[in-house]
């Protein structure tokens, strides 16, 4: 007994980086060691059209081109009357991990967004939108190297696997307090599961019997209304030019999440499972965005900075990993640019004229620390948006991104991946709109 308790608490300190990771094919929507604790791996915000310009968004609007942008609920406003824009989008990625002397791959494609919105009065506009928050993916192994235990008992390989997923639901209005100034508010609704699994597997070298294996099973389950506001100013407007600012507020907080767990018998001391049930401390961090957008009939270009307060919403809140070594939160900032270009909106002849080109960049910090390293994102992004007939905004998206997360060094796991996504931007004239004159 004493000796499987001590395969138990080694392998609770075992879960450190470097591991051997595996991969394959399967439901999971991201690949990552870094998804171990927290909600796991964000997603980049918005629709196809800005994620290919690095992600911006906080200060578009764009009412005459009639898209939709959910990052900002006080764009809505921005939707003309009598109009209608439906969104949905499809999503590849390729993960390439490595470190110091393995490397392995993992590719996934899923439905990614869906969304809508539309005018219900003048200066007032309605949006709709699901998309995924975060994803939990990973795969992986780690031997214990405690002599006492390799020496007693033989080889003790610790198996840890996690999946999961957690999407909002936003719904809100946008309104146009007065001329070029708007406001909006989103009632978001997280929701999603998150399972996460550790098997210890014993090989004995001395005879005399073997030992089953250890397993724990851990779900979580997240479910909660949260807020965000947002406002948007026009400091230019006029016929060849548009400048706006923005600015939102996304509520965070405690997520109040079901937990559930299965543990080895053997924590407690008898030959039964035991099973918790318990409400989860998991929470996220307020974030704040600001950003810029210029744009004319021919070019846009825009700016955001995003800060994230994670470290006080989990103050005091640490992972034990190894001896001396922590998973834990911090505050983040991400920072995002982008440009795109229309040659010509209303060229009849040329086709590749009323293509819209579009490349951007992200730099983003991840809200834990690894043993003190800090983790951190850095990507380009290219797009294009193919127009389906002249005169009307509707699009098919394509965007491609391509990425790098963590590094090598202070044994650490490098990640690079690519994702490619593909959208359909659809605008239409809505004829329920308009005030019946006849009965």
């Amino acid at each position: 007994m004493q000796i499987r308790k001590a395969v138990i608490y080694a392998a609770a300190g075992a879960l450190a980086l470097p591991l051997t990771l595996t991969a394959q094919n399967s439901s999971i929507n991201t690949f990552s060691p870094y998804t171990l604790y927290g909600v796991g791996s964000l997603s980049t915000q918005g629709t196809g059209n800005l994620r290919g310009m690095g992600g911006v968004g906080v200060a578009y609007r764009d009412g005459a081109n009639i898209t939709f942008n959910y990052l900002n609920p006080a764009s809505y406003s921005a939707i003309p009357r009598n109009a209608f824009v439906f969104n949905i989008e499809l999503e590849g990625q390729n993960f390439y991990l490595s470190d110091a002397q393995r490397k392995t791959s993992y590719n996934t494609f899923n439905i990614r967004d869906i969304g809508l919105s539309f005018p219900i009065a003048k200066n007032l506009g309605f949006g709709f939108s699901l998309t995924p928050y975060s994803s939990v993916g990973y795969r992986m192994e780690s031997r214990i190297e405690d002599d006492a235990i390799v020496g007693g008992i033989g080889d003790a390989v610790m198996k840890y696997s996690g999946s999961g997923d957690i999407n909002q639901f936003k719904m809100g209005l946008g309104y146009q307090l007065f001329k070029n100034f708007s406001i909006g508010v989103d009632a978001i609704y997280y929701h999603g599961y998150i399972d996460r699994q550790q098997n210890i597997t014993i090989t004995s070298i001395v005879g005399g019997g073997g030992y089953a294996d250890t397993q724990a099973h851990m779900s979580e389950k997240v479910s909660r209304f949260m807020m965000m506001a947002g406002m948007q100013y026009n400091a230019i407007s006029n016929q060849n030019r548009i400048l706006t600012l923005g600015a939102t507020y996304q509520m965070g907080g405690n997520l109040k999440s079901t937990y559930s767990q299965y543990v080895p018998s053997d924590y407690y001391g008898s030959d039964t499972t035991f099973l918790a049930f318990r409400t989860s401390d998991l929470a996220i961090g307020n974030k704040y965005a600001a950003g810029v957008f210029y744009q004319t009939g021919m070019i846009g270009a825009g700016l955001d900075y995003t800060f994230a307060d994670w470290g006080s919403r989990n103050r005091g809140r640490a992972h034990a990993i190894s001896s001396g070594g922590y998973v834990r939160y911090r505050n983040t900032n991400t920072v995002s640019a982008g440009f795109e270009i229309t040659p010509n909106r209303m060229d009849y002849r040329r086709y590749m004229r009323r293509v819209s080109y579009r490349v951007g960049m992200r730099y983003e910090q991840d809200y834990m620390t690894y043993h003190g390293n800090t983790v951190d994102t850095k990507a380009v992004t290219v797009g294009m948006g193919f127009p389906v007939r002249i005169g009307i905004p509707s699009k098919l998206n394509l965007g491609l991104e391509y990425g790098q997360k963590g590094k090598t060094s202070n044994n650490m796991i490098k990640a690079n991946y690519f994702k490619f996504s593909i959208g359909l931007m659809l605008f239409g004239d809505d004829y329920w709109f308009y005030k019946q004159k006849y009965d």
